[in-house]
């Protein structure tokens, strides 16, 4: 899934920067150019998390815990 995601942040990326050569306004140029850049830089995270995700973990079924009713005595048989 992670490396679909950072291909998706790369095509993103790249569209940013197709739209940022075709804008006359340096402002708003500037605005896609951040976008592509701060896509790239997730993209990149994307692939770095994907190579250090450890696999996951299988707990071990744990033994239910038991417990013990002690018999209390009755008060009618002391009661006279």
């Amino acid at each position: 899934m992670t490396r679909a995601k950072a291909e998706e942040y790369r095509r993103r990326a790249q569209e940013y920067l197709e739209l940022a050569r075709k804008i006359s306004l340096e402002r708003d140029r500037a605005v896609f150019l951040d976008m592509a850049q701060s896509c790239q830089r997730l993209a990149e995270e994307q692939e770095t998390q994907e190579e250090f995700t450890p696999p996951p973990t299988v707990e071990k079924p744990q033994a239910a815990a038991q417990q013990q009713q002690q018999v209390q005595p009755k008060d009618d048989d002391t009661k006279e």
